[in-house]
């Protein structure tokens, strides 16, 4: 930070356990929101996740967590007790160590992220430090915009409309305002006490986004859709939806719309870029997909889909996270990565995607659950992890569901509609590459299993000899598609099956396993 001056400091030391991980991430992010700056804290804990992860986890030491605050900006720094693990840099653009060792996610991401980052050295620690920079903003302002000339400015018509609506919790209008009555047609007394989807002409583009009745329940959502006027036209429009409550504890949704090429009105503001933004280097992900998942994403389909769960466990601040992929018929999901459970256990675990008949019960929608203790086997998967606490959402591709993504805390009540929100958008970015990588997958297995019975053919056609047949079975079985393998043969239909021919990539292992394989019955 250079002499920058340093208004504030919040230091911790986290040990060489796992669970440090997510005490750092917790750390962090309590400090920036204490501080003021939740608008950067999403990327403080991604970034601080991964280096509290190469210093616990790989460098096998304990961690130490320095932030320092001043009126530019915030930097972050982790020391580690392993000054002679080397970790990868990059100059220039240019890769000194492959971007997938150990550690080089972290550093990538500080690059894709981070205004500033680096690499100090004593006798006794490294540190790998970044910066996040803020935007300047006048006292009292959230967040502001540069001056721009008049010709330059958002067009609106001559009198901007605001449409005010109150949609009560089983998603009829309670209230219509004049501006509502003015864009849309509608007397108040047409339009209150119906539902509002009677009106709303939501995107045909079903499993790639929330649906209304979704977007209705959750805590905040802004978008595009429409509204069918009392002319029966389709008045495009743009719509920010809060979640309140209240006096008697009573939830309802308040949307705000304008006309659709008025949506700078209620648009969110763009994350405003770091001052420097234009000199980074080439090669900074700039994709949703590619800042979620790290730059380069894994090229395999089993490396994307842990890079996933590891990061929606970050972003959510969890102790754990799972993905599913939905079987080809989509009745069952079938566990394909996790972080934090039992991975032996729930490796391929499958599960149906129908569980009930409630929401929570089906894998299609977005489900919070707030205590698990309060409603055991709800979630079958997470039974005896010692979780409490988890938001699912799905992944939809053109309408299909193709998988679910889940992650989980150890306490009660960690998430609400907004961890699932901000999930549901993430889940949405990468359901397409994941459904590309499985389909690649699929591709090459094709492939592979073609090219192995072309070549099976052509070897069992070469020989008629019964010894050298069997020898050649065993041989293109191992180490191609087993460890060991056994060829049992038949003599006639009334026989029993006898072993003829052992085989394991151990050949020291070959005589044991054939006595082994003698004293129990065959299959």
């Amino acid at each position: 930070m250079g002499s920058a001056v340093i208004t504030a400091r919040a230091a911790a030391t986290f040990e060489p356990v796992g669970r440090s991980v997510a005490g750092a991430r917790a750390f962090v992010r309590d400090t920036l929101q204490g501080w003021g700056h939740g608008d950067i804290v999403d990327d403080a804990v991604v970034l601080t996740s991964e280096l509290v992860t190469n210093a616990v986890v790989h460098a096998g030491t304990s961690a130490d967590v320095l932030c320092l605050r001043t009126d530019g900006g915030v930097r972050i720094s982790v020391a580690d007790r392993y000054p002679e693990r080397e970790i990868p840099l990059q100059h220039s653009g240019r890769t000194v160590v492959p971007p997938d060792r150990e550690g080089g996610r972290g550093l990538l991401l500080c690059g894709a992220l981070a205004s500033l980052w680096g690499v100090e050295y004593t006798a006794a620690q490294k540190h790998v430090w970044f910066q996040l920079d803020l935007p300047e903003r006048p006292a009292g302002t959230r967040s502001a915009g540069p001056a721009l000339p008049v010709d330059a400015l958002p067009a609106t018509d001559g009198r901007v409309r605001v449409a005010v609506l109150q949609i009560d919790r089983g998603g009829c209008v309670t209230s219509w305002n004049d501006d509502a009555r003015d864009l849309f047609g509608y007397d108040p007394e047409q339009v209150v006490g119906k539902p509002l989807t009677d009106f709303a002409a939501w995107p045909h583009t079903p499993g790639t986004g929330t649906g209304i009745a979704e977007a209705l329940r959750l805590s905040r959502w802004e978008g595009s859709y429409g509204i069918r006027g009392a002319d029966g036209r389709v008045v495009p429009v743009y719509a920010s939806h809060l979640r309140v409550r209240d006096a008697d504890g009573e939830a309802s949704t308040v949307c705000l719309l304008v006309r659709d090429h008025e949506r700078a009105i209620l648009q969110s503001p763009q994350r405003t870029p770091a001052p420097d933004a234009a000199a980074q280097p080439e090669g900074r992900p700039s994709d949703p997909f590619e800042v979620f998942i790290g730059s380069p994403a894994p090229d395999d389909l089993d490396g994307l889909l842990q890079r996933t769960v590891e990061r929606a466990r970050d972003m959510l601040d969890g102790d754990a996270a799972y993905l599913l992929l939905a079987t080809d018929d989509e009745t069952e999901l079938e566990v394909r990565a996790s972080t934090g459970l039992p991975s032996a256990r729930q490796r391929f675990a499958r599960v149906p995607v129908e569980a009930g008949s409630g929401r929570y019960g089906s894998a299609r929608m977005p489900a919070v659950h707030e205590d698990l203790g309060a409603v055991p086997g709800s979630v079958p998967l997470l039974s005896g992890t010692g979780m409490r606490s988890v938001v699912t959402v799905p992944l939809k591709v053109e309408g299909r569901l193709t998988g679910s993504l889940g992650v989980a805390a150890e306490a009660a009540g960690r998430y609400s509609n907004e961890e699932a929100l901000r999930l549901q958008f993430a889940a949405d970015r990468i359901a397409l590459a994941v459904e590309r990588a499985r389909l690649t997958e699929l591709e090459r297995l094709r492939r592979g299993s073609l090219s192995f019975l072309v070549e099976a053919s052509d070897l069992l056609a070469g020989t008629l000899d019964r010894d050298q047949t069997l020898a050649l079975m065993a041989q293109m079985t191992v180490p191609t598609l087993a460890t060991w393998c056994a060829v049992y043969t038949v003599a006639d239909q009334t026989s029993e099956p006898e072993l003829s021919y052992v085989l394991h990539e151990d050949e020291d292992r070959i005589d044991g396993l054939k006595t082994l394989l003698m004293k129990v019955d065959p299959p």
